[in-house]
């Protein structure tokens, strides 16, 4: 009996110093394991940064690839046979391609024109062309522009022009006939030529010749030098109703050029 409880202690004895001797490569395997699971989470993290960065400039390339071409700054532009304001003569030339009822050409006809015809048409520095440009989804924008044209036989483009932008919101046709009246047109030949579409020709090639000259969107103006009375000019690109000075400074720049 005595003999059997020695066994069992030698026993216990080796089991707990196989134990012991087990205990530090357990302890070093876990720390092992620890270290490897961050190294594997950071090279997760890195890839997943990794893989954004990809991502941010598949995205980068995919909208430069489809960004639309930049707008020229200058274009040849034609007067056409269109109304002028002004000296013939003038040195710097202005084409505006405008909309009786949009709101921007509006804006430009009622803050910066005026400046302009005051301080450059009115003294013979620029010549001004107005050259119709309606957009299809102004729909009385296409009549009133035939309305301006109809005026301009009885000698009376620009007042018509005027009258136009001073009612934009209400620009049907008996509106128009009702305006002719008022500016103090023949009521007959204006309404007839009216009627009839006559000037509808004349303002489908001023849209043709703007959209050649790169125009989306109105107002739009070409600043150039003028070509003694030559019916085109190189003219810089103006988008929108900029304020007076942005004017101001192309027109000054190009009579500066001609020691005007």
């Amino acid at each position: 009996m005595k003999e059997r409880f020695v066994l069992v202690g030698i026993g216990l004895l080796v089991c707990l110093s196989l134990v012991l001797s087990l205990h530090p490569v357990t302890e070093a395997a876990d720390i092992a394991n620890s270290r490897a699971e961050e190294e594997i989470k950071a090279l997760r993290k890195e890839m997943q940064e990794l893989r954004k960065d990809v991502e941010d400039l598949k995205t980068k390339i995919t909208a430069r690839q489809q960004a639309p071409a930049p707008e020229p700054q200058e274009a040849v532009v034609s007067m056409n046979d269109d109304p002028v304001k002004g000296d013939l003569n003038a040195p710097v030339t202005i084409i505006e391609f405008s909309d009786f009822q949009c709101p921007f050409c509006g804006r430009f006809f009622q803050g910066t024109l005026p400046e302009i015809e005051r301080d450059y048409i009115k003294t013979g520095k620029v010549r001004y062309v107005f050259r119709d440009f309606p957009l299809e989804f102004h729909k009385q924008a296409p009549k009133a522009s035939e309305a301006a044209n109809c005026a301009g036989e009885q000698g009376k483009y620009w007042e018509m022009h005027d009258k136009l932008f001073a009612n934009q919101n209400a620009l049907m046709v008996d509106k128009l006939k009702q305006y002719a009246a008022e500016i103090g047109l023949d009521s007959g030949p204006f309404d007839a030529g009216l009627d009839s579409g006559k000037y509808a020709e004349e303002r489908n090639r001023d849209i043709e010749d703007g959209k050649k000259a790169g125009v989306s969107g109105t107002p739009s103006f070409f600043i150039g030098k003028s070509q003694g009375k030559g019916k085109e000019i190189t003219g810089k690109r103006i988008v929108g109703a900029r304020p007076y000075e942005s004017f101001k400074q192309v027109i000054d720049q190009l009579l500066a050029d001609q020691g005007k």
